[in-house]
């Protein structure tokens, strides 16, 4: 039996049987964890607003048998509705958040990303171009799990490993849309599925939106 309470936020999810959903959950203290959010594809469902990509809430988890998690009398942070209204931020963090599914192993404590990828989705929603901000966070993930690249800077990049190193020295910044974001966030992206070898469905959207 597991039995904790932690802050968490959702990353990925899935539909699971008639009514529940599945969420890959991050949790400050105890890593990647899998909870059951039971009941919430029915219409009054108390726990809707946490089975949203992106939620960031703090509860008790706990599991009598098997290995899904129930939250118990969660408390919301904040809901991820505005994240997922916009398709362009809700591609890029999607891929950001498939891509630390990818990283982390389950059970295994990593607050300082768990507060990296808060910043990411604070600065993904209020911070112009989604896109330049997942690639700040992609190259903190990576440097994190140990494959740290150091690339060129330039007060005015005109590639996307230059932005890359732009975005390195200068992080989360305010940024315009611009199309040199979306290319860096895909470069960015195809570094880590070689460091890792595993494929990222969501850097397919970039394209689309």
């Amino acid at each position: 039996m597991r039995d904790f309470t932690d802050n968490c936020v959702v990353l990925k999810i899935k539909d699971y049987r008639d009514d529940d959903r599945l969420a890959d959950v991050f949790t400050a203290e105890h890593g990647l964890v899998t909870v059951v959010f039971r009941g919430v594809k029915k219409e009054k469902a108390k726990l809707k607003p946490f089975a949203q990509p992106f939620t960031v809430f703090s509860s008790r988890l706990t599991s009598s048998k098997g290995a899904y998690l129930t939250p118990i009398e969660p408390m919301l942070i904040s809901d991820g509705f505005t994240l997922c209204a916009d398709l362009r931020v809700f591609t890029a963090a999607s891929v950001a958040a498939e891509a630390t599914v990818a990283a982390l192993v389950d059970d295994e404590k990593h607050p300082e990303l768990y507060v990296e990828f808060l910043k990411f989705l604070s600065a993904a929603e209020f911070n112009g171009d989604p896109y330049y901000q997942a690639s700040v966070y992609m190259l903190h993930l990576l440097e994190l799990s140990g494959f740290y690249r150091e690339y060129t800077f330039e007060q005015n990049p005109i590639s996307p490993p230059r932005l890359l190193g732009y975005a390195q020295k200068i992080g989360y910044e305010k940024r315009e849309d611009d199309d040199l974001s979306r290319r860096a966030l895909k470069f960015i992206s195809a570094e880590f599925q070689r460091n890792f070898d595993i494929g990222l469905k969501s850097v397919q959207s970039i394209d689309l939106y």
